[in-house]
């Protein structure tokens, strides 16, 4: 297919135009491309773990960590979301440094201790012995004061029985109020009630300029019958 001078002459300015747009822009490119692999490397993730969870291949992947490729915001959203960093790391105004990391292999250390602690303590208000408790494992007593003491993880599977016969929950062993499982599964808690809330609200609850409504809400909820009834008693003399 023959191009017309004209064509030929609009090419050369599109390239020109574009290439003097990477060279300004290729800075930003690259600090975004260092960013987007320092957060996967912090977060232990393969780039084919990244890729999967953006729907694109790995090769795209690879690309937008050497910034051959553009990723767009609905992208760099969900992979925030899966590496588990703020947005705010992307724009610059934070650092790994300050997003806190879970020690893993500390919380599992302190779990098991606290899951020691717990099994004893059901034990001696079930008012049964290590040699009980022994028993009903098929195991022996240096096993289960190794389980008291946190000095060996106890199989889930284990704890389910010696709950059953303790007469305690799994809840009991797995429920927290605190730490990094609890925060995680408050997040996913509040998550998927907010999912559930109506367009309109969402829209409400999430726009700036509602915020001090959203206060109000929260201190009305905050007070007892009898201050309500005053409050709403005394806007129905105003209004009448």
């Amino acid at each position: 297919m023959l191009i017309s001078q004209t064509g030929i002459c609009f090419l050369r300015f599109l390239a020109i135009n574009r290439t003097g747009m990477n060279d300004l822009d290729r800075n930003r490119v690259e600090i975004l491309a260092g960013l987007i692999q320092g957060a996967r490397i912090h977060a232990r993730r393969s780039p084919d773990e990244c890729a999967e969870a953006l729907s694109i291949s790995s090769d795209d992947f690879s690309k937008i960590e050497v910034g051959e490729r553009d990723i767009s915001l609905p992208e760099l959203e969900v992979l925030a979301m899966f590496l588990r960093v703020p947005m705010a790391y992307f724009w610059g105004s934070l650092t790994l440094e300050e997003v806190r990391e879970t020690d893993y292999e500390l919380y599992q250390s302190l779990r098991q201790r606290i899951l020691g602690a717990l099994l004893r303590q059901a034990r001696i208000q079930a008012d049964r012995s290590p040699e009980e408790l022994a028993l009903t494992l098929n195991t022996d007593v240096e096993q289960i004061n190794a389980y008291e003491t946190g000095a060996v993880a106890i199989p889930y599977l284990q704890l389910e029985k010696l709950a059953s016969d303790l007469n305690v929950s799994i809840q009991y062993f797995a429920n927290e109020e605190h730490g990094p499982l609890a925060k995680y599964e408050t997040e996913q808690h509040l998550q998927k009630r907010f999912d559930n809330l109506p367009p309109e609200v969402k829209v409400f609850v999430t726009e700036p300029i509602n915020l001090s409504y959203l206060e109000t809400a929260i201190r009305l909820s905050e007070m007892d019958v009898k201050k309500l009834r005053s409050i709403a008693e005394g806007i129905l003399d105003i209004t009448l």
